[in-house]
């Protein structure tokens, strides 16, 4: 998006009337839609800045008691303490969890206890959190923060299409065999858009800044953007979606091919984002009282998709080949001058027809 960023208020409009009508007017009725409170939208907030300290967030959290209590119960459980001595206060209950934990508890709290399905998507929304974050660190550090938070709310227009449209939803999501692609294709199909809009709908209604909106309806976009930072919120969904699938190292390689024509991507680390994740992804799974990730070897899961990448490439290749000597063949059907030898002549005969050889005076 470039020029001059428009208000709030102008930016919720507009994505109000990029909405289909029928289901802006569903969704401005709906009771149920999701919605965060304000100490939640201040932590966000206070997420977006590199310099934010513990203390910040603890001043904001405290404003709610309930939420409070709830932190410092959680890192007083069995998985945090062990022998260490019980804590009461809020900021002790950070340093004990960490930012990582920290924000997703309170989202997780706020907008998926109620939400079907709510272990799946929140699995998939923190794997997705955690490697922007890390990916970030090695891209743009000081924008890793704002980029966690993004990544954490770039499918909650789920929660609000699913509040909306109940069975419509339980449809769509609960289709296991669908890719997220997939999914919101089938939301384009269903409801006229997809979640990203609905998403950044949501958060504009919410307060967020122009910027965290957009970047939520961004999210699932291309590859191919200048910008470091929404890379990074771009490749978190699949690369989450290919962590938690049954065939992590295909999906992986198609990432990776995908890759290729991004120019700064083979600065990337992405053996060291996926040992980060998996270490993280374990103690939110306790925190969440969530299923936890089965254990993946990081490192050999890279090797595997970089082997199969290498085997797609050569079987391309040898696809491409295949077809220049049948192109060849049909051409010249009954010459029979080598392969190479018609290569070569067809490219001197390109290269006189292109201008590109200059001809000799005579």
């Amino acid at each position: 998006m470039t020029g001059p960023l428009v208000s709030v208020d102008t930016l919720y409009i507009t994505l109000t009337d990029e909405l289909p009508a029928f289901l802006s007017q569903s969704l401005l009725q709906c009771k149920s839609l999701p919605t965060l409170p304000s100490v939640a939208l201040k932590v966000l907030d206070i997420a977006r800045s590199s310099s934010s300290t513990l203390s910040d967030y603890a001043k904001a959290i405290e404003h709610d008691p309930a939420l409070t209590l709830r932190l410092i119960a959680l890192a007083n459980s069995a998985y945090y303490t062990r022998s260490a001595p019980p804590i009461q206060t809020c900021i002790e209950a950070m340093q004990r969890l960490g930012i990582n934990a920290t924000l997703p508890v309170i989202l997780g709290f706020s907008l998926f206890q109620e939400a079907p399905n709510r272990h799946q998507a929140w699995q998939r929304t923190i794997t997705a959190a955690l490697v922007a974050r890390y990916l970030a660190e090695q891209l743009c550090p000081d924008e890793s923060g704002s980029v966690f938070t993004q990544a954490l709310l770039q499918d909650i227009g789920i929660l609000a299409l699913q509040a909306a449209y109940p069975e419509e939803a339980d449809r769509l999501y609960t289709d296991t065999s669908l890719s997220h692609a997939e999914i919101t294709q089938a939301e384009q199909r269903c409801f006229g858009c997809d979640h990203t809009l609905v998403g950044a709908w949501l958060a504009s209604k919410w307060g967020m800044s122009n910027h965290a909106a957009m970047a939520i309806r961004q999210s699932h976009e291309s590859f191919l953007v200048s910008d470091k930072a929404l890379l990074c919120l771009r490749l978190s969904g699949p690369i989450a979606d290919a962590w938690l699938s049954n065939n992590p190292a295909s999906q992986l390689a198609a990432l990776l091919y995908q890759l290729k024509t991004v120019s700064y991507a083979d600065t990337l680390q992405l053996d060291e984002v996926l040992y980060n994740v998996q270490h993280q992804a374990n103690l939110i799974a306790n925190v969440m009282n969530m299923n936890t990730p089965i254990e993946v070897d990081s490192t050999a899961l890279l090797a595997e998709a970089h082997q199969l990448l290498f085997q797609h490439t050569l079987t391309l290749g040898s696809q491409l080949e295949a077809q220049k000597q049948a192109l060849i063949s049909l051409r010249y059907p009954n010459d029979n001058t080598s392969p190479k030898e018609r290569i070569r002549r067809d490219a001197s005969l390109d290269a006189k027809r292109s201008g590109l050889v200059r001809k000799h005076k005579k």
